[in-house]
């Protein structure tokens, strides 16, 4: 009653069907006002894309996310293989701004940097907060330089509290979700358009840049063989002693963590995928679940049937 909609829900012999309908308007104003169509829309020429993620697949699905969006590779950065980069990106960007004054940064950073570092003890494992990241970076940029950027949060974590402080650390959320070429822009241009309002007219209108990525396939496919490394080590950690396992249980849920988002970005078709992410949603926290091997055990099993 609140939206003033209504709702209805029937069930049929293969499926339940659930339809909500209320009034809504868009979400920013500005837009209402423009000539604002995602069809049209074109990102500036003068533009870097610039993305950092430790988990491969990501990177590979950014890079094609970015070429998706019209953006030469050579304007395109990619980030976050070793430790030293995803130590160093806030040095770096600042560097790298500061270098190119005449030009628009377009950032995709990721939310859970997982840094793994060897030391006299043996392997050890950092995140540091991309958002956080991000944050001081803005803070350092002189006022001209933070005004061309647009910095993006990615994360598989998407509850209205973690969205919140994305959006106070940076300019905008971005979900891990499947990329499809024709969707791209799509995302993009809201949220471009509502960080640079003014821009609209000249995007839209003037700017044809004619770039067309031509790949074989308009979308980015992920397979269980991207995904068995990350499957083997969780594997290998399941089999440690109990006292162990709570000691490795921050790096065992990093790494369900980031099994989680390459399996956000993966299209399913029976919904067997959403249900293994619900379930690595439900082990988070301080300390291990007791069921964990047995949860483990059902999560493998519906990866292998939903991919």
């Amino acid at each position: 009653k609140t939206p003033l909609g209504n709702c209805e829900i029937k069930f049929e012999i293969d499926r339940t069907l659930f339809s909500f309908h209320c009034p809504v308007k868009l979400f920013d104003e500005k837009l209402t006002k423009s000539d604002y169509s995602h069809e049209s829309f074109k990102l500036p020429q003068n533009l870097y894309a610039i993305a950092i993620d430790d988990s491969k697949i990501q990177r590979k699905l950014l890079s094609r996310f970015f070429m998706f969006a019209g953006i030469p590779e050579d304007r395109i950065q990619i980030m976050g293989a070793t430790p030293e980069e995803i130590l160093g990106f806030g040095g770096w960007a600042l560097t790298f701004v500061d270098s190119h004054p005449d030009d628009f940064f377009l950032m995709i950073v990721d939310e859970n940097l997982d840094v793994q570092e060897e030391d006299e003890v043996g392997t050890k494992q950092t995140t540091i907060s991309g958002s956080a990241a991000v944050a001081e970076m803005r803070r350092r940029l002189l006022k001209d330089q933070e005004r061309r950027v647009l910095a993006l949060i990615r994360s598989a974590n998407d509850s209205a509290s973690d969205v919140s402080l994305y959006n106070s650390r940076a300019h905008g959320y971005l979900p891990k979700t499947p990329v499809k070429k024709d969707s791209v822009l799509e995302v993009l241009a809201p949220l471009w358009l509502a960080r640079f309002p003014r821009f609209d007219a000249v995007t839209v209108k003037q700017i044809k840049s004619g770039l067309e990525y031509s790949g074989e396939t308009a979308e980015v496919i992920i397979t269980m063989d991207d995904l068995m490394g990350c499957i083997d080590e969780i594997d290998n950690l399941s089999l440690l002693h109990a006292d162990d396992f709570e000691t490795k249980w921050s790096v065992v849920w990093e790494r369900m963590h980031a099994l989680k988002g390459d399996l956000q970005i993966m299209p399913t078709k029976d919904g067997t995928l959403n249900e293994a992410i619900q379930m690595i949603s439900d082990l988070r926290g301080p300390k291990p679940p007791e069921n964990f091997a047995k949860a483990w055990q059902t999560i493998r099993s519906q990866l292998f049937m939903g991919c």
